[in-house]
């Protein structure tokens, strides 16, 4: 709609006259209300509106980007339905018409838009609605593409209270507006004479708001970069470091969770004396747990991963709700949907190594139906058809095994055949939740995770 993309806020920022930096900005529950709505948006979302705005292969993304190009370019005969592949494509928010008031709206999926068979003879008590117009109807096999909008009422702030009032620093960490953090934060910043600064006006639309999402993986100053100097992404991703993080994500920490283990077999074909994994070939469970992480809201993610290991800042965004005082927030269920986010109904399977769980909300005189099986009969299962053996590369781009690929992969790293060796190996829980962070900060995440694992075995 015209009136969503020229919806603007204003708020007020102090910046430092010397270097140029944002020092901080104060707002109340509109901003900071979108800010926090980062936490519950699936990287499957994020990477589909970086390749809008830039490359993001180059991002400090790690394998993410090879995780979205492989559903994308996988035949969809390879999915259980149509829809399966969608889910992967633009996959729904978990936090579900909670976003609706959001005064700026960056998802280009409507949390309350669903879609439902047009034919009048297949119209049921209760309702059975989709996600996605490429489900198709039990009944009559049409596909359900008549639309539906939810009502959802106004609220007064989405996450925080309507009259609270917070500080964000360039680095986005959002704290209380009182005397102690503003001056602590004019004091980081140098500033011992109030002439050294000003007060300018920033208006923020949805295009800021989606630049600094992704800004916000790749710089320290987002605020300063995107809504001060209008940095274009591409100089500043020039500007970041090339060399990939490195980190022993083998003993990443897991959260808290406790859920029984989930094997899952796989063989690394691995070069001896590289000591890389050239690719790995498994079954549909291990390349529907791969592409399952982009359906995943960020601050899952960003609750398993160590701070500080990232280029840019969101996870400070993370921490800060983590923090945030309780009184300033909605409810202990607003701050539960950012800092514990789930995934909508259907969206999860069996056995998920992850063991994340499904966001509950009822939708009056409604069912939705799981898109990977609109007949309900087999609604545990994955993504993919199966039994089917996949390939799957360093750096998780998954494909059909195919013996042309996998010599093309051998050339490519210039791996002979006598070179190479085969290891099977058994991923579990925690290899399942490494994996979900080396594929975020690293661009070889099979050998900076499952490598590491085959030497503490022998």
């Amino acid at each position: 709609m015209a009136n969503e993309s020229t919806r603007k806020i204003s708020l007020k920022a102090l910046v430092n006259r010397g270097n140029k930096r944002v020092i901080f900005m104060e707002s109340g529950h509109e901003f900071v209300d979108v800010l926090l709505s980062y936490l519950t948006i699936p990287i499957g979302t994020i990477i589909r509106l970086g390749r809008y705005k830039s490359n993001l292969a180059a991002m400090g993304l790690g394998c993410m980007n090879n995780l979205y190009a492989s559903v994308e370019s996988m035949d969809v005969q390879h999915f259980r339905t149509e829809a399966c592949r969608d889910m992967l494509l633009c996959p729904r928010n978990g936090a579900g018409s909670t976003l609706k008031s959001l005064k700026l709206k960056i998802g280009d999926c409507d949390p309350t838009q669903y879609f439902k068979c047009s034919n009048v003879s297949c119209r049921t008590s209760p309702a059975r609605l989709s996600y996605y117009r490429s489900v198709r109807c039990i009944r009559c096999g049409n596909q359900m593409e008549s639309k539906r909008n939810l009502l959802v009422g106004s609220l007064n702030g989405v996450f925080v209270k309507g009259l609270a009032r917070l500080i964000i620093s360039d680095d986005l960490q959002v704290m209380p507006a009182v005397t102690s953090v503003s001056s602590s934060l004019l004091m980081k910043h140098g500033v011992l004479d109030s002439n050294t600064i000003e007060e300018v006006t920033l208006n923020i639309g949805v295009n800021e708001v989606v630049n600094l999402l992704i800004c916000s993986f790749i710089s320290k100053t987002p605020l300063t970069d995107v809504l001060l100097l209008h940095r274009p992404l591409a100089n500043l991703i020039k500007n970041i470091s090339n060399q990939p993080i490195c980190i022993d994500y083998y003993s990443a920490r897991v959260g808290d969770m406790v859920y029984d283990e989930a094997n899952i077999k796989l063989k690394l074909i691995i070069s001896k004396s590289k000591k890389v994994v050239c690719y790995a070939e498994a079954g549909e469970d291990f390349v529907n747990l791969l592409f399952s992480f982009l359906v995943l809201p960020l601050g899952f993610l960003l609750k398993q991963m160590q701070f500080g290991t990232l280029k840019g800042c969101i996870d400070h965004l993370y921490k800060s709700v983590q923090d945030l005082d309780q009184q300033l927030l909605k409810s202990r269920y607003s701050k539960e949907v950012l800092v514990n986010p789930k995934l909508p109904s259907g969206f999860c399977y069996q056995n998920h190594p992850l063991g994340i769980g499904t966001a509950t909300f009822d939708i009056a005189a409604a069912e939705i139906v799981d898109p990977k099986s609109p007949s309900g009969e087999d609604r545990n299962q994955g993504f993919l058809k199966g039994p089917a053996i996949f390939l799957v590369t360093d750096n998780l781009f998954g494909s059909p095994v195919s013996p042309v690929l996998i010599n093309n992969i051998l050339n490519k790293m210039n791996v002979c055949i006598t070179d190479i060796e085969v290891q099977t190996v058994l991923l579990g829980r925690e290899e399942a939740f490494s994996l979900l962070v080396a594929s975020f900060v690293c661009d070889s995440a099979l050998t900076s995770v499952l490598l590491g694992k085959i030497k503490q075995e022998r």
